[in-house]
């Protein structure tokens, strides 16, 4: 186990705790107010390390399996977990729908057994740079609702623009790793 690993584990418990404080605030949001801005506080902790850790395994030499699975995984439980979590405040109903939410947990199942069946192969499928602006814009947009349930009105205008990039992020650059995967995906029988 080498340290980008253990910053990608530290993720999950940064996600955790993200998750336990949201669960606990009330769903009026403002009167839990500090354990809303704990769960923000811990989200950008978890944000940053999801930089953090693929930076070192690239500069280091570090990049192992476990890490290639361990890494979008924790990804994809922080945004996806937030944003479920998040649906119980109404305070953040304007910035978050539903359907929203099922697109992207629907681009996570694709993506991952799009990668699945790619690695299989043997040819390595990282993630791109769509996938990380992506992963980027969701972390906003998770920030910016976050916020909204505390009660602040600072990053307002920050919602919209993020949601819609968000959106236009995670539909384009799924299609986007469906064509790189064509060759395999349509290429051969099953």
């Amino acid at each position: 186990m080498n340290l980008p690993n253990l910053i990608t584990l530290s993720r999950l418990g940064f996600t955790a705790g993200v998750f336990v404080c949201l669960e606990l605030a009330p769903r009026d949001g403002a009167s839990g107010a500090p354990l809303v801005w704990t769960a923000f506080v811990l989200f950008l902790i978890a944000a940053i390390t999801d930089f953090l850790d693929g930076w070192l395994a690239r500069k280091w030499n570090l990049v192992t399996a476990f890490g290639r699975v361990a890494d979008p995984f924790a990804d994809k439980v922080l945004i996806a977990g937030s944003l479920i979590t998040l649906l119980k405040f109404p305070a953040a109903s304007p910035g978050l729908t539903t359907w929203f939410v099922v697109v992207v947990v629907a681009r996570e199942f694709l993506v991952t057994a799009v990668r699945g069946v790619v690695e299989a192969g043997g040819r390595a499928f990282p993630a791109d740079r769509l996938g990380k602006w992506k992963m980027v814009s969701q972390c906003v947009l998770v920030g910016c609702l976050m916020t909204l349930v505390a009660g602040s009105d600072v990053w307002t205008w920050l919602a919209a623009p993020a949601f819609w990039t968000s959106l236009a992020l995670t539909v384009v650059s799924g299609v986007n790793y469906v064509w790189k995967a064509r060759d395999v995906l349509f290429g051969g029988s099953r």
